[in-house]
Protein backbone atom coordinates (compact mmCIF):
# COMPACT_ATOMS: atom_id res chain seq x y z
CA UNK A 1 0.00 0.00 0.00
CA UNK A 2 3.29 2.37 0.78
CA UNK A 3 3.81 3.29 -3.14
CA UNK A 4 0.15 3.93 -3.47
CA UNK A 5 0.29 6.31 -0.95
CA UNK A 6 3.39 7.99 -1.85
CA UNK A 7 1.84 8.30 -5.38
CA UNK A 8 -1.45 9.72 -3.91
CA UNK A 9 0.61 12.45 -2.19
CA UNK A 10 2.33 13.29 -5.31
CA UNK A 11 -0.92 14.02 -7.15
CA UNK A 12 -2.38 16.06 -4.01
CA UNK A 13 1.00 18.26 -4.57
CA UNK A 14 0.57 18.59 -8.06
CA UNK A 15 -3.22 19.06 -8.00
CA UNK A 16 -2.37 22.10 -4.76
CA UNK A 17 0.00 23.15 -7.15
CA UNK A 18 -2.44 23.04 -10.18
CA UNK A 19 -4.93 24.97 -8.49
CA UNK A 20 -2.40 27.62 -6.70
CA UNK A 21 -1.59 28.20 -10.36
CA UNK A 22 -5.41 28.96 -11.65
CA UNK A 23 -6.37 31.00 -8.77
CA UNK A 24 -2.60 33.20 -9.60
CA UNK A 25 -3.42 33.64 -13.23
CA UNK A 26 -7.45 34.35 -11.90
CA UNK A 27 -6.66 37.22 -9.57
CA UNK A 28 -3.80 38.65 -11.63
CA UNK A 29 -6.65 38.60 -14.37
CA UNK A 30 -8.94 40.15 -12.09
CA UNK A 31 -6.22 42.94 -11.52
CA UNK A 32 -5.50 43.47 -15.04
CA UNK A 33 -9.39 44.14 -15.84
CA UNK A 34 -10.12 46.02 -12.75
CA UNK A 35 -7.03 48.84 -13.91
CA UNK A 36 -8.21 48.59 -17.38
CA UNK A 37 -11.49 50.22 -16.55
CA UNK A 38 -9.68 53.30 -15.23
CA UNK A 39 -9.79 56.18 -16.98
CA UNK A 40 -9.71 58.69 -14.29
CA UNK A 41 -9.04 57.55 -10.58
CA UNK A 42 -7.79 60.37 -7.68
CA UNK A 43 -6.90 59.07 -4.26
CA UNK A 44 -4.73 59.75 -1.09
CA UNK A 45 -1.43 58.53 -1.14
CA UNK A 46 0.80 58.01 2.21
CA UNK A 47 4.85 57.54 1.34
CA UNK A 48 6.85 55.44 3.95
CA UNK A 49 10.39 55.20 2.61
CA UNK A 50 13.35 53.38 4.33
CA UNK A 51 16.71 53.56 2.68
CA UNK A 52 19.68 51.67 3.30
CA UNK A 53 21.77 55.47 4.89
CA UNK A 54 18.63 55.00 7.64
CA UNK A 55 16.82 57.77 6.53
CA UNK A 56 12.75 57.48 6.70
CA UNK A 57 10.24 59.86 4.33
CA UNK A 58 7.01 59.83 5.69
CA UNK A 59 4.94 61.71 3.82
CA UNK A 60 1.07 61.94 2.66
CA UNK A 61 -0.15 63.31 -0.54
CA UNK A 62 -3.16 62.92 -2.95
CA UNK A 63 -2.84 62.16 -6.41
CA UNK A 64 -4.68 62.17 -9.68
CA UNK A 65 -4.15 59.84 -12.57
CA UNK A 66 -5.67 59.86 -15.88
CA UNK A 67 -5.43 58.00 -18.77
CA UNK A 68 -3.46 58.85 -21.92
CA UNK A 69 -3.43 56.09 -24.56
CA UNK A 70 -1.00 58.52 -26.60
CA UNK A 71 1.19 59.13 -23.93
CA UNK A 72 4.61 56.98 -24.64
CA UNK A 73 6.18 57.94 -21.69
CA UNK A 74 3.64 56.71 -19.02
CA UNK A 75 0.92 56.43 -21.00
CA UNK A 76 -0.70 58.72 -18.15
CA UNK A 77 -1.04 61.93 -16.82
CA UNK A 78 -0.54 62.96 -13.42
CA UNK A 79 -1.38 65.86 -10.77
CA UNK A 80 0.16 64.92 -7.36
CA UNK A 81 1.29 66.90 -4.10
CA UNK A 82 2.15 66.24 -0.62
CA UNK A 83 2.99 68.15 2.40
CA UNK A 84 6.32 69.30 1.13
CA UNK A 85 7.34 70.52 -2.12
CA UNK A 86 5.67 71.62 -4.81
CA UNK A 87 2.81 70.06 -6.76
CA UNK A 88 4.27 68.42 -9.82
CA UNK A 89 1.71 68.27 -13.14
CA UNK A 90 2.10 66.23 -16.37
CA UNK A 91 -0.20 66.08 -18.90
CA UNK A 92 1.18 63.90 -21.22
CA UNK A 93 3.73 66.51 -23.22
CA UNK A 94 5.29 68.81 -20.29
CA UNK A 95 6.11 68.58 -16.63
CA UNK A 96 5.21 71.40 -14.18
CA UNK A 97 6.62 71.90 -10.94
CA UNK A 98 3.89 74.46 -9.30
CA UNK A 99 4.24 76.29 -5.93
CA UNK A 100 1.14 77.79 -5.95
CA UNK A 101 2.55 79.81 -2.21
CA UNK A 102 4.51 81.88 -4.22
CA UNK A 103 2.25 81.59 -7.18
CA UNK A 104 5.69 80.25 -9.41
CA UNK A 105 5.79 77.31 -12.01
CA UNK A 106 9.26 75.31 -14.10
CA UNK A 107 8.37 74.16 -16.96
CA UNK A 108 10.30 71.53 -18.82
CA UNK A 109 9.21 70.53 -22.31
CA UNK A 110 11.15 67.67 -23.01
CA UNK A 111 9.89 65.47 -19.63
CA UNK A 112 11.76 61.93 -19.28
CA UNK A 113 11.07 59.18 -16.34
CA UNK A 114 13.35 60.92 -14.03
CA UNK A 115 10.38 62.92 -13.08
CA UNK A 116 9.33 61.03 -10.71
CA UNK A 117 11.61 61.60 -8.53
CA UNK A 118 9.79 64.90 -7.66
CA UNK A 119 8.26 65.55 -4.60
CA UNK A 120 5.31 65.23 -6.39
CA UNK A 121 6.16 62.23 -8.91
CA UNK A 122 7.07 59.90 -5.99
CA UNK A 123 3.56 59.53 -5.29
CA UNK A 124 2.60 57.97 -8.37
CA UNK A 125 1.37 54.77 -8.43
CA UNK A 126 1.93 53.55 -11.99
CA UNK A 127 -0.11 49.96 -10.83
CA UNK A 128 -3.03 51.81 -10.86
CA UNK A 129 -2.87 52.47 -14.53
CA UNK A 130 -1.21 49.28 -15.78
CA UNK A 131 0.61 45.88 -14.83
CA UNK A 132 4.20 46.78 -14.67
CA UNK A 133 4.80 42.71 -14.33
CA UNK A 134 3.09 41.44 -17.37
CA UNK A 135 5.72 39.17 -18.19
CA UNK A 136 5.91 37.70 -14.82
CA UNK A 137 4.03 35.05 -12.87
CA UNK A 138 4.12 35.96 -9.18
CA UNK A 139 2.99 34.24 -6.11
CA UNK A 140 -0.46 34.10 -4.78
CA UNK A 141 -0.50 34.94 -1.14
CA UNK A 142 -4.33 35.35 0.59
CA UNK A 143 -4.37 37.38 3.53
CA UNK A 144 -7.15 39.18 5.09
CA UNK A 145 -8.78 41.36 3.71
CA UNK A 146 -6.21 41.27 1.34
CA UNK A 147 -5.03 39.16 -2.04
CA UNK A 148 -1.16 39.92 -1.95
CA UNK A 149 1.20 39.40 -5.46
CA UNK A 150 4.34 38.65 -4.60
CA UNK A 151 7.19 39.35 -7.39
CA UNK A 152 10.83 38.39 -7.53
CA UNK A 153 13.48 39.86 -9.69
CA UNK A 154 16.76 38.62 -10.26
CA UNK A 155 20.22 40.39 -7.92
CA UNK A 156 21.71 42.87 -9.15
CA UNK A 157 25.33 41.50 -8.86
CA UNK A 158 26.93 44.63 -9.99
CA UNK A 159 25.68 46.91 -7.71
CA UNK A 160 25.50 44.25 -4.46
CA UNK A 161 21.60 44.52 -4.55
CA UNK A 162 19.75 41.66 -3.99
CA UNK A 163 16.41 40.36 -3.01
CA UNK A 164 14.47 42.42 -4.53
CA UNK A 165 10.78 42.08 -4.30
CA UNK A 166 7.80 43.90 -5.21
CA UNK A 167 4.26 42.57 -2.93
CA UNK A 168 1.23 44.42 -4.71
CA UNK A 169 -2.03 43.99 -2.26
CA UNK A 170 -5.38 43.66 -3.72
CA UNK A 171 -8.33 44.36 -2.07
CA UNK A 172 -10.31 41.17 -2.06
CA UNK A 173 -13.71 42.88 -3.60
CA UNK A 174 -12.57 45.36 -6.60
CA UNK A 175 -8.98 44.13 -6.98
CA UNK A 176 -7.36 47.39 -7.15
CA UNK A 177 -4.25 47.66 -5.41
CA UNK A 178 -4.18 49.35 -1.66
CA UNK A 179 -0.70 49.36 -0.97
CA UNK A 180 2.63 48.55 -2.87
CA UNK A 181 6.17 47.39 -0.91
CA UNK A 182 9.31 47.57 -2.96
CA UNK A 183 12.11 45.16 -0.98
CA UNK A 184 15.54 44.74 -1.73
CA UNK A 185 18.74 44.87 -0.03
CA UNK A 186 22.07 46.84 -0.80
CA UNK A 187 25.12 46.17 1.18
CA UNK A 188 23.59 44.13 4.04
CA UNK A 189 20.83 46.93 4.47
CA UNK A 190 17.22 46.77 3.65
CA UNK A 191 15.44 49.57 1.79
CA UNK A 192 11.56 49.50 1.59
CA UNK A 193 9.55 51.81 -0.37
CA UNK A 194 5.89 51.46 0.59
CA UNK A 195 2.75 53.58 -0.85
CA UNK A 196 -0.37 53.22 0.72
CA UNK A 197 -3.71 54.14 -1.71
CA UNK A 198 -6.98 55.41 0.19
CA UNK A 199 -10.04 56.86 -0.12
CA UNK A 200 -9.85 56.40 -3.97
CA UNK A 201 -12.53 58.09 -6.48
CA UNK A 202 -12.45 56.68 -9.59
CA UNK A 203 -14.10 57.51 -13.51
CA UNK A 204 -15.31 61.38 -12.02
CA UNK A 205 -15.16 64.03 -14.55
CA UNK A 206 -14.26 66.47 -12.00
CA UNK A 207 -10.91 64.60 -12.07
CA UNK A 208 -10.40 65.34 -15.99
CA UNK A 209 -10.69 68.59 -14.76
CA UNK A 210 -7.24 68.54 -12.67
CA UNK A 211 -5.24 68.63 -15.64
CA UNK A 212 -6.79 72.39 -16.42
CA UNK A 213 -3.70 74.78 -16.62
CA UNK A 214 -5.79 78.53 -16.56
CA UNK A 215 -4.58 79.79 -13.51
CA UNK A 216 -1.00 79.22 -14.45
CA UNK A 217 -1.42 82.64 -16.81
CA UNK A 218 -1.25 84.51 -13.17
CA UNK A 219 2.01 82.82 -12.18
CA UNK A 220 5.15 83.20 -13.36
CA UNK A 221 7.39 80.99 -14.97
CA UNK A 222 11.00 80.58 -13.40
CA UNK A 223 13.26 79.86 -15.65
CA UNK A 224 16.28 77.45 -14.67
CA UNK A 225 19.77 78.81 -15.97
CA UNK A 226 21.52 75.99 -18.43
CA UNK A 227 23.76 74.37 -16.21
CA UNK A 228 26.14 73.24 -18.81
CA UNK A 229 28.85 76.11 -17.39
CA UNK A 230 28.15 75.12 -13.94
CA UNK A 231 32.02 74.69 -12.77
CA UNK A 232 33.30 77.32 -15.68
CA UNK A 233 34.24 79.98 -12.90
CA UNK A 234 36.24 76.97 -11.28
CA UNK A 235 38.33 75.69 -13.61
CA UNK A 236 41.83 77.42 -13.55
CA UNK A 237 41.70 78.60 -10.46
CA UNK A 238 43.17 77.58 -7.03
CA UNK A 239 41.73 75.33 -5.11
CA UNK A 240 40.57 76.36 -2.12
CA UNK A 241 42.39 74.22 1.33
CA UNK A 242 39.29 71.72 2.75
CA UNK A 243 40.72 69.67 5.40
CA UNK A 244 38.87 66.30 4.77
CA UNK A 245 38.92 63.50 7.29
CA UNK A 246 39.14 60.08 5.78
CA UNK A 247 37.72 56.64 7.00
CA UNK A 248 40.78 55.72 9.33
CA UNK A 249 40.54 58.96 10.45
CA UNK A 250 43.42 60.93 9.03
CA UNK A 251 43.50 64.54 7.58
CA UNK A 252 43.89 65.05 4.07
CA UNK A 253 43.50 68.43 2.39
CA UNK A 254 42.10 69.30 -1.13
CA UNK A 255 44.92 71.52 -1.64
CA UNK A 256 47.85 69.01 -2.52
CA UNK A 257 51.29 69.76 -0.54
CA UNK A 258 52.83 66.41 -2.14
CA UNK A 259 53.22 68.14 -5.54
CA UNK A 260 50.78 65.45 -6.86
CA UNK A 261 47.71 65.56 -9.51
CA UNK A 262 44.46 64.86 -7.37
CA UNK A 263 41.62 63.40 -8.91
CA UNK A 264 38.42 63.49 -6.38
CA UNK A 265 35.67 61.18 -6.69
CA UNK A 266 32.30 62.22 -5.49
CA UNK A 267 29.80 59.54 -4.25
CA UNK A 268 27.13 57.96 -2.70
CA UNK A 269 26.81 54.03 -1.26
CA UNK A 270 23.00 54.47 -3.54
CA UNK A 271 23.99 55.89 -6.35
CA UNK A 272 24.65 52.93 -9.15
CA UNK A 273 26.37 54.98 -11.46
CA UNK A 274 28.88 55.77 -8.22
CA UNK A 275 28.85 51.65 -7.75
CA UNK A 276 29.53 50.63 -11.39
CA UNK A 277 32.05 53.10 -12.24
CA UNK A 278 34.74 52.70 -9.15
CA UNK A 279 36.29 49.80 -9.90
CA UNK A 280 37.20 51.97 -13.20
CA UNK A 281 38.95 54.34 -10.89
CA UNK A 282 40.33 51.93 -8.98
CA UNK A 283 42.03 51.05 -12.89
CA UNK A 284 43.21 54.58 -12.87
CA UNK A 285 44.53 54.62 -9.50
CA UNK A 286 46.40 51.35 -10.08
CA UNK A 287 47.60 52.84 -13.55
CA UNK A 288 48.69 55.95 -12.78
CA UNK A 289 49.48 55.90 -8.89
CA UNK A 290 53.31 55.46 -9.46
CA UNK A 291 53.57 58.49 -11.89
CA UNK A 292 52.18 60.92 -9.49
CA UNK A 293 48.16 60.47 -9.36
CA UNK A 294 46.34 60.48 -6.21
CA UNK A 295 42.68 59.24 -5.92
CA UNK A 296 40.45 60.18 -3.37
CA UNK A 297 36.60 59.14 -3.00
CA UNK A 298 34.80 61.84 -1.12
CA UNK A 299 31.50 60.08 0.55
CA UNK A 300 28.93 62.85 0.57
CA UNK A 301 26.87 61.10 3.91
CA UNK A 302 29.27 60.42 6.30
CA UNK A 303 26.04 58.54 8.08
CA UNK A 304 26.23 55.71 5.29
CA UNK A 305 30.10 54.67 6.13
CA UNK A 306 29.53 51.33 7.36
CA UNK A 307 27.72 50.44 3.97
CA UNK A 308 30.30 52.47 1.87
CA UNK A 309 33.42 50.51 3.82
CA UNK A 310 31.25 47.11 2.55
CA UNK A 311 31.01 48.13 -1.17
CA UNK A 312 34.74 49.06 -1.52
CA UNK A 313 35.81 46.09 -0.03
CA UNK A 314 33.32 44.00 -2.06
CA UNK A 315 34.66 46.22 -5.11
CA UNK A 316 38.00 45.48 -4.73
CA UNK A 317 38.26 49.63 -4.38
CA UNK A 318 41.89 50.32 -2.43
CA UNK A 319 42.17 54.15 -3.05
CA UNK A 320 41.67 56.51 -0.24
CA UNK A 321 38.21 57.78 0.82
CA UNK A 322 37.07 60.63 2.92
CA UNK A 323 33.90 62.52 4.09
CA UNK A 324 32.72 65.37 2.23
CA UNK A 325 30.70 68.56 3.41
CA UNK A 326 27.68 70.90 2.86
CA UNK A 327 30.72 73.69 2.15
CA UNK A 328 32.71 70.97 0.01
CA UNK A 329 29.54 69.90 -2.28
CA UNK A 330 28.41 73.74 -2.51
CA UNK A 331 32.38 74.49 -2.99
CA UNK A 332 32.32 72.06 -6.21
CA UNK A 333 28.94 72.15 -6.96
CA UNK A 334 28.07 68.79 -6.47
CA UNK A 335 24.54 68.59 -7.82
CA UNK A 336 24.88 65.40 -9.90
CA UNK A 337 26.93 61.79 -8.96
CA UNK A 338 29.17 60.71 -9.74
CA UNK A 339 31.64 64.13 -10.19
CA UNK A 340 35.33 63.69 -10.58
CA UNK A 341 36.92 67.19 -10.01
CA UNK A 342 40.96 66.70 -11.80
CA UNK A 343 43.07 69.68 -9.58
CA UNK A 344 46.91 69.55 -10.53
CA UNK A 345 50.26 69.38 -8.80
CA UNK A 346 50.24 73.25 -8.03
CA UNK A 347 46.60 73.43 -6.96
CA UNK A 348 44.81 73.95 -10.09
CA UNK A 349 41.02 72.82 -10.74
CA UNK A 350 41.81 71.73 -14.78
CA UNK A 351 38.33 69.83 -15.11
CA UNK A 352 35.61 68.57 -13.40
CA UNK A 353 33.42 65.45 -15.03
CA UNK A 354 30.14 64.43 -14.27
CA UNK A 355 29.63 60.87 -14.66
CA UNK A 356 32.47 59.17 -15.80
CA UNK A 357 34.12 59.93 -19.45
CA UNK A 358 36.80 58.02 -21.12
CA UNK A 359 38.21 61.71 -21.08
CA UNK A 360 39.19 61.72 -17.45
CA UNK A 361 42.26 58.94 -18.32
CA UNK A 362 43.57 61.33 -21.82
CA UNK A 363 43.48 64.34 -19.26
CA UNK A 364 45.48 62.53 -16.66
CA UNK A 365 48.37 61.21 -18.64
CA UNK A 366 48.79 65.05 -20.16
CA UNK A 367 49.13 66.25 -16.95
CA UNK A 368 50.96 64.10 -15.73
CA UNK A 369 53.41 64.41 -19.15
CA UNK A 370 53.56 68.27 -18.62
CA UNK A 371 54.83 67.69 -14.97
CA UNK A 372 58.07 65.43 -15.84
Amino acid sequence: MKPYKYMLTGLCLLAATWLQAQDVDQIVEQYRSAIADIETIHCQVAQLDTFVTGHVWDYQGELTLMRNREDTLFGFQYKASKEVGEEALYDGRSDFQIDHEKQTYELNTNPRDYILGSPGGQLVVAGLMYDQDADQTPELIATDPYFVLRYSYPDLEEYDVRQREKKIFLDKKTFLPVKVISRQVTLDKKQVITRIISDARINQPEDQQAFQKDFLTDYKMIVEEPDKDLHADLLQTKVKDFQLETFTGETISTKSETGKLLLLDFWEVWCGPCVESMPKVQELANKYGSQGLDVVGVLMDPNSQDSAEKMISRKGVSFTQAFGSPDLREYFRVYAIPQYVLIDQNGIIQQVFTGYSKKMESRIKVLLAKAR
